[in-house]
């Protein structure tokens, strides 16, 4: 075989192009850097010019796209629906105390393949710029009496279950920047 010609391998009938070593090692390469999230060895996350959210104050972050400002992190448990609305509504951070729960369409506005986040035991597809314990998220949004919607931030799964006192999930406050 002469040099820089391509090999190819039989499979079930057909004939897959196989590149030479030099250029497969590359092209790896490649994808691993833009995988890649950047933290630094002290965990803050490292802006990057693909990166969506900016940070803008003490624990927000701002999402120019949407013109909404998030919390930069959840809330440090999981709560049930009411105690988490009430969390978002009594929130005073960033000298802004208009924070609330977000729709089922802000947080799926969130969802990022470009980003795999580590995310409890779980990852979570999400700019680094926000941190979560967990993927399921709640949201303001209702289907109808006694349910409220809540978004699973590994898989872009929004679900709708009865919202009894055991079910709890991750809280993240939104508000409208100004």
């Amino acid at each position: 075989m002469k040099t820089g010609q391509w090999r190819t391998a039989k499979t079930v009938g057909t004939s897959t192009p196989m590149r030479p070593t030099i250029a497969w090692m590359a092209a790896l390469l490649v994808a691993v850097a833009a995988c890649h999230s950047g933290d630094d060895r002290s965990g803050a996350p490292a802006a990057g010019a693909g990166d969506r959210l900016v940070v803008v104050g003490d624990g927000v972050v701002f999402d120019p796209r949407t013109g909404l400002q998030w919390t930069s992190r959840d809330h440090d448990r999981a709560l049930p629906w009411d105690e988490a609305d009430r969390h978002c509504r009594e929130l005073a951070l960033g000298s802004r105390t208009d924070w609330r729960l977000p729709q089922i369409e802000e947080l799926r506005a969130l969802f990022d393949t470009r980003f795999t986040e580590p995310c409890g035991d779980r990852s979570c597809h999400l700019d680094p710029a926000i941190r979560m314990a967990g993927p399921y998220v709640w949201s303001a949004s209702s289907p109808g009496p006694g349910a409220r919607f809540y978004f699973d931030l590994a898989y872009a799964n929004s679900l709708a279950p009865s919202i009894g006192p055991k079910l709890v999930r991750r809280v993240l406050c939104v508000r409208r920047a100004s």
